[in-house]
């Protein structure tokens, strides 16, 4: 399947290196048109009709974010290209969005054009493109994390979630009502999505536990150490990890 894509990217030499690292390594996609802001992005994307659009979050003139909001429904699949740690980067994770770190490695690339495909077979854009502009303009109370399972892909609360428990490439996810969603994800990627942002209430505390701190009744500490949830759930903490689940408990209780 042969994929047309539009590059929006204010930076001429990185927007020809990243033209080239598709030629070379994703010939499935066939680069259509290019943009250096979101004006021109726009207008080509009207004109040209991608089926994925390759955009850059900080530009002159607006931002990627600014462009995807001049459609009332997004007709294409986006693919962010960002540098590492901007502040987008977790509201992307949380709603599921794909995005590319600068500078773009060719690793990164290997799987793009099964992504894109996979994306537009699930038709899962507009619930995608509606959370990630909430969780843009939300607190993080307020945020939400898009979730799929076997049959569908839904949005749920992070302040609903008490904790999550990892059975090998699955993890299961433990709300507030006693729900349970399995989600045919590693924890170590939960982890990358809601333990990365220093305001996050989610810390890993064993290899098998995300917790919610919000839910967190009491620590037992001793020789052994265990997580008390406020509804009596006991999850236990590894070592190496009670000194920082210490830490950061007493500091979100101030």
């Amino acid at each position: 399947m042969k994929l047309t894509a539009v590059i929006v990217e204010d930076e001429l030499k990185l927007r020809k290196v990243f033209v080239e690292l598709l030629k070379d390594n994703c010939p499935e996609i066939e680069v259509i048109a290019e943009a250096a802001n979101i004006i021109d992005g726009y207008a080509l994307i009207i004109q040209k009709k991608p089926q994925v659009v390759f955009l850059d979050i900080e530009m002159p003139g607006g931002n990627g974010f600014e462009l995807l909001a001049k459609f009332e429904k997004v007709p294409f699949e986006t693919i962010f290209v960002s540098s590492y740690g901007h502040f987008a980067i977790r509201a992307l994770r949380l709603s599921a969005l794909d995005y590319l770190l600068k500078p773009v490695m060719i690793e990164d690339l290997q799987t793009l054009p099964a992504r894109i495909i996979e994306a537009i077979d699930l038709k899962e854009s507009a619930l995608k493109y509606k959370i990630l502009q909430q969780n843009l303009n939300d607190s993080e109370q307020q945020k939400k994390i898009i979730l799929r399972s076997k049959t569908k892909s839904e949005s749920l609360n992070l302040k609903d979630i008490q904790y999550l428990n990892s059975d090998l490439n699955y993890t299961t996810i433990y709300t507030h009502e006693n729900e349970r969603l399995v989600i045919s994800k590693t924890l170590k990627e939960f982890e990358d999505t809601l333990c990365d942002n220093e305001r996050s209430t989610f810390m890993r505390i064993h290899k098998t536990y995300i917790v919610n701190l919000d839910y967190v009744k009491s620590i037992e500490r001793g020789a052994e150490c265990f997580v008390i949830l406020k509804d009596n759930t006991r999850l236990e903490v590894s070592r190496r990890k009670k000194a920082v689940l210490l830490e950061k408990f007493e500091s979100l209780k101030k």
